[in-house]
């Protein structure tokens, strides 16, 4: 997890300055656990982490962020993180039993950032006992648990919202606000890829041993296996635990493009790839997702893929990818958008356009042909979206990554692995909920 951190802080640089980037994915450093300043409408929201992992960590630090946001406990299966919770965090109510955060009446909302197994589970128990839930993505592990995480949202009234950033992020909101507007005319392709180094073996702490975690709350609802620290640490590489390459990347950029296209999800997806030998998912990944008309929008593709064995390319899709119309290509970056047209194209043709920020409203000609959008100085995609995520909770206002949406981001990721394990098309009904034949 912390090759995987270190190296998207450096695939970040062409984006997003690379001094500002801990700020805008992993928020405050050590030692900072809210306040019990309230927000402008007088309300705290008290928060509980479960699962203190690299995800779960910088979730938390950036909420804290937000006024008026405390933490209260911290939950994890391994009693290392716990102490580390205490060292961080100071004076917090710590347990390996998720169980215990639910029921205390001291905790308003909960960040899960479990494994993916995990993930759908707990989000039902947590709101069941009325608290909100952001969740990190793939929101689910088996599309069979799409169903009854809507139900339970429905059902509890309570916020929830999905842990896919980007699509808070200035550049997210310029793009869609550019293709709604026909600027590229019709959409007909989105491109990304995903490259780094070869995939190393898991790397686990020394020493480790079965008195250190709970192992068989870990597995409880995957496969009984004996205690294996490497699929506890590295639990990516496992499908008991994880969704794969698609589930912990291309999730990404499904949940940016089916924000910018308005659309609720592919019909058909098709994926191949190729595992390395560590773990049981694959290192090389190549997914084509078909969505339909909708919303007065042609069909489109989407191709999506990620390799671990390119050192050399270093491309992270989720901050840089590229959207192809008809009359023009954007290229979508989480501070920025460039516009390119076969023809000449005038910064004044968009001056129209409601405003979004600041900078990024007054693009600048970059040749006759290519505008850029930027936003100078934006750094706050991680905390943009934990800010709506607290709106939600205090003011009712709309959760753009809700339960819907995140299962509809989420079920198209799970579908690539389902596809690469048959080797044939998965089909689906993103509406209904409700697998095609």
């Amino acid at each position: 997890m912390e090759e995987r951190r270190q190296f998207i802080k450096k695939m970040v640089a062409g984006s997003v300055a690379a001094s500002t980037f801990p700020r805008l994915v992993f928020g405050k450093g050590t030692g900072y656990r809210g306040t019990d300043t309230p927000a402008q409408d007088g309300s705290t929201v008290r928060i509980a982490l479960i699962g203190k992992g690299g995800m779960g960590t910088n979730d938390t630090r950036t909420a804290l962020q937000v006024p008026g946001v405390k933490l209260v406990a911290v939950c994890d299966l391994y009693d290392v993180r716990l102490q580390a919770a205490k060292k961080e965090w100071g004076d917090i109510y710590v347990t390996r039993d998720y169980r215990e955060i639910l029921s205390r009446n001291d905790v308003d909302a909960v960040i899960v950032g479990t494994s993916d197994h995990w993930h759908q589970k707990i989000s039902i128990d947590a709101m069941k006992a009325g608290k909100h839930v952001y969740c990190e993505k793939p929101v689910i592990h088996k599309i069979s648990e799409a169903k009854d995480l809507v139900k339970a949202q429905k059902a509890s009234g309570c916020v929830f919202q999905s842990g896919s950033q980007g699509i808070a992020s200035i550049g997210n909101r310029k793009a869609k606000q550019l293709v709604q507007s026909g600027a590229i005319g019709q959409v007909n392709l989105i491109e990304a890829a995903f490259t780094s180094g070869p995939r190393q073996a898991c790397r686990t702490p020394d020493g480790i041993s079965p008195a250190d975690i709970w192992w068989d709350r870990y597995i409880m609802n995957a496969p009984r296996v004996a205690f294996a620290p490497e699929r506890f640490f590295c639990w990516r590489n496992w499908k008991d635990y994880g969704t794969g390459i698609a589930g912990d990347l291309f999730v990404h950029v499904l949940s940016s493009l089916q924000y910018i296209m308005d659309s609720p999800g592919p019909g058909k997806v098709y994926t191949t790839g190729d595992v390395d030998g560590v773990g049981d998912t694959p290192c090389i990944m190549l997914g084509y997702f078909d969505y339909p008309a909708k919303n007065g929008k042609n069909a489109f593709k989407a191709a999506l893929t990620a390799n671990y064995a390119d050192g050399v390319s270093k491309k992270w899709g989720s901050l840089d990818f590229t959207i192809i119309g008809s009359e023009g290509t954007l290229r979508v970056q989480w501070d920025q958008v460039t516009l390119k047209k076969p023809e000449k194209v005038s910064a004044a043709d968009f001056s129209g356009l409601a405003s979004l920020g600041n900078s990024i409203d007054r693009p600048e000609q970059i040749s006759n042909t290519e505008l850029l959008f930027a936003e100078k100085g934006y750094n706050n995609c991680h905390l943009d979206h934990f800010t709506r995520f607290f709106d939600g909770i205090r003011k009712k206002t709309v959760i753009e990554a809700d339960v819907m949406f995140a299962v509809q981001t989420a079920v198209p990721a799970v579908m690539c692995f389902e596809s690469y394990l048959s080797g044939k098309p998965v089909y689906w009904d993103p509406e209904k909920l409700k697998s095609k034949s």
